[in-house]
């Protein structure tokens, strides 16, 4: 990925093409956008792991399905990826095989710990550890949250929740939230993906204190609901950065089924999350303004500014 925004490719060109366009119609936030995912080959790192993270269960456990979800299928993952960054897998578990975790009493946390144990004999060296609904194992490159599960009656499945005293499992329909995101990625031309990234990539830089899931379910509330189906990136990125300090104020919920995302966010990280939210929105203000003035490069560089990364 590059250090920052680039500035216009041809400068020369503005009356034709808008202010900071080349001759494909594409922006400075556009490709902004697109080299804050990760790269090819670690795409396929991310898929290969998978594979060899469900052959380790299986010479213990019963799987019937397996599934990458989350940000990765989504495109909405962004790198450079470290061991802070995190991609997840869902193992469905035999309900015949396996059930007395579904039923029985500390029935999830057993689960957890089961899966933990297995993977720990073959992950020696690697920090795995259990993190709520799942079992992290924290490679050099990147980490893995491991999500088992059972399907659920709805279509769903259900997954461990050990905040609730490891007695209990709770409901998740990530092809529900991914068919949906998709339906408005599609309507908007692909410029949902490129906002949610660089709405990540603000809660990355500037260190802002709401989850990486809360921020992209933010920005595609916000795009989702963008009167102007036609609205450019820049713009798209200006209006959820001018919302962003209301958006964290007023809490956040989960497209598909309805709880709140933020419900575990004190109120210390709270007004801290507005507080950087609102430092970035002064910036982005003023790039806003060099953008509808014509002044490209000035724009180029506040946006830089708003979004916590160096210039070229």
């Amino acid at each position: 990925m590059g250090s920052g925004i680039a500035p216009p490719s041809h400068p020369g060109n503005q009356d034709e093409h808008g202010p900071g366009h080349d001759e494909s119609g594409q922006t400075s936030l556009d490709d902004y956008a697109d080299e804050t995912g990760p790269t090819n080959r670690q795409g396929k790192t991310i898929n290969e792991r998978r594979e060899r993270l469900e052959q380790i269960l299986e010479e213990e456990m019963v799987i019937v399905e397996s599934h990458q979800f989350g940000s990765f299928t989504r495109g909405t993952m962004v790198g450079p990826l470290s061991e802070d960054s995190d991609t997840d897998v869902m193992f469905v578990l035999s309900r015949e095989k396996h059930g007395q975790w579904e039923r029985g009493e500390n029935g999830s946390s057993n689960c957890l710990r089961a899966v933990k144990r297995v993977l720990e004999k073959r992950y020696p060296n690697s920090n795995v550890s259990i993190d709520r609904n799942v079992v992290s194992v924290q490679f050099s490159d990147f980490t893995v949250d491991v999500a088992p599960a059972f399907k659920d009656d709805t279509g769903g499945y259900k997954i461990p929740d050990t905040y609730s005293d490891g007695q209990s499992w709770v409901r998740t329909n990530p092809r529900g939230y991914k068919q949906r995101f998709e339906a408005i990625d599609n309507a908007r031309g692909g410029k949902l993906q490129k906002v949610a990234r660089v709405a990540k990539k603000l809660r990355e830089n500037r260190n802002i204190p709401v989850s990486s899931y809360h921020m992209e379910v933010m920005a595609y509330d916000y795009v989702h609901n963008h009167p102007n189906k036609d609205a450019t990136t820049e713009e798209l990125t200006e209006g959820f950065v001018e919302e962003l300090p209301r958006r964290v104020s007023r809490g956040t919920r989960d497209p598909v089924n309805g709880d709140r995302l933020d419900s575990n966010m004190d109120q210390a990280n709270r007004k801290e999350a507005i507080r950087k939210a609102k430092a970035a929105r002064k910036k982005m203000r003023e790039a806003r303004t060099r953008r509808r003035d014509g002044d490209s490069r000035e724009a180029n560089e506040k946006y830089g500014d708003a979004l916590g990364e160096d210039i070229d």
